[in-house]
């Protein structure tokens, strides 16, 4: 990812979470699911770029990349690269564990210079999140931050990791620092509308999304992160206006069914004021 990111844009990464259950009769349980949706996107921007720092992406034309660098590992045992590019395709394949221990190798062989530390780390931390391990994956993550001082991806990591602890203040700090690092990236400024949307401070949320917007308006997630800020903090219409224009971009039925049962929502609330 760029950076927890991981490092390259996996396929499938690029979706919003199902609100499955925006219901349009309740409007409490629609803040809640909403603001759940929300928190539930910090995983995806996670792992937006997976694999663009290493050497797995120029092979993904292989039809099975754990095979591929299962056998480049048995061929070059003592290759800290091959191992690296082992460990990420078991990690994009979830065999989690095994992932684990590849990282743990490329540690443990003398450093030959293919690998950047900081990236081991990133991938070591990335597993962790996936496993649960969210204390673990911050430690990973600052560890890699001793070979890559601010480095963006990995305070943006450090950040989602804070937030689904809870411990928001640290998480506001983190994101800050990444968008300070690297205000081109996008992912921070989506975590720190998350934060925001955590704490209560919808309208704040809803600008960090637009700044989202504004640095990658292709992605989907960024109208639909803003339609449901907008609709928290009470601007039905706007959110409306960001609603259809995720809708006029998103194929997937599942997340256009949820989007419609916004969109049906929120002109139940409009209506009746138009009048």
């Amino acid at each position: 990812m760029k950076g927890i990111q991981s490092m390259g844009k996996k396929q499938g990464q690029t979706r919003v979470p199902s609100s499955a259950g925006v219901k349009p009769q309740t409007k409490q349980v629609s803040q809640q699911l909403s603001t759940a949706a929300l928190i539930g996107m910090s995983l995806l921007i996670l792992y937006v770029g997976y694999m663009t720092v290493s050497a797995f992406k120029r092979n993904s034309i292989y039809l099975n990349p754990v095979t591929l660098w299962k056998s480049a590992v048995q061929s070059a045992p003592d290759k800290r690269r091959t191992h690296e590019n082992y460990g990420q395709a078991l990690s994009t394949a979830g065999l989690l564990d095994e992932a684990l221990r590849q990282f743990k190798t490329v540690l443990a062989l003398p450093d030959d210079g293919s690998v950047p530390m900081r990236d081991v780390q990133r991938e070591i931390g990335v597993v962790y999140f996936r496993l649960g391990l969210l204390d673990e994956s911050i430690t990973a993550w600052k560890k890699g931050l001793e070979h890559a001082y601010m480095d963006a991806g990995l305070l943006n990591n450090i950040s989602i990791a804070l937030m689904k602890l809870q411990r928001f203040d640290e998480a506001l700090s983190h994101a800050e620092m990444a968008v300070r690092a690297n205000p081109n990236m996008p992912e921070p400024a989506n975590t720190l509308g998350e934060i925001c949307m955590a704490k209560g401070d919808y309208k704040k949320a809803a600008q960090y999304f637009i700044k989202f917007l504004q640095l990658r308006p292709e992605d989907p997630r960024a109208y639909w992160n803003a339609a449901l800020a907008f609709e928290r903090a009470g601007e039905y219409e706007t959110s409306l206006r960001f609603a259809s224009q995720f809708l006029a971009m998103e194929p997937d039925p599942r997340y256009r069914q949820a989007a419609m049962q916004l969109v049906n929502s929120l002109n139940s609330r409009i209506s009746p004021v138009k009048k």
